[in-house]
């Protein structure tokens, strides 16, 4: 069996540094965009008496949808620049594009892939520990 190619872990943690950051501004994102719908459509949808404030909670939704969505892209931008880094499978990917969908998963997906990056650069080789083993450390 081939011996795998080390991992570039200060790579590796300054991407996963981007990706923590990016998981935490999305998930704010995703709660202020599901707060803002349901200001628009439950609390003051449908009712004539609302008009005024359903028209705000339009425009609102109008401005915060496509920033959301530019946040989420960038999201999944940086979820694919650890996938890489990682070098891991198809399914891990979906798993943090999914993570990025459901208001408050993304906290919980961030803690999650935090822990797998951190067991990972434990179990597979590094560049840096062969840096180290080249110096006597």
């Amino acid at each position: 069996m081939p011996t795998p190619r080390p991992l570039d872990e200060v790579a590796i943690r300054t991407s996963f540094a981007r990706f923590r950051v990016a998981s935490i501004v999305e998930g704010i994102a995703l709660l202020v965009l599901v707060a803002i719908m349901v200001m628009r459509y439950v609390v003051f949808g449908g009712d004539a008496l609302f008009t005024t404030t359903s028209e705000t909670w339009t425009q609102i939704s109008e401005i915060w949808s496509p920033i959301h969505g530019l946040i989420y892209m960038i999201y999944v931008i940086l979820g694919f620049d650890l996938w890489v880094k990682m070098r891991w499978g198809l399914p891990r990917m979906v798993l943090l594009m999914f993570f990025g969908v459901i208001p408050v998963l993304s906290f919980f997906g961030e803690r999650w892939t935090h822990q797998s990056v951190e067991s990972d650069l434990q179990r597979r080789p590094t560049l840096q520990d062969k840096a180290g083993s080249d110096r006597g450390e």
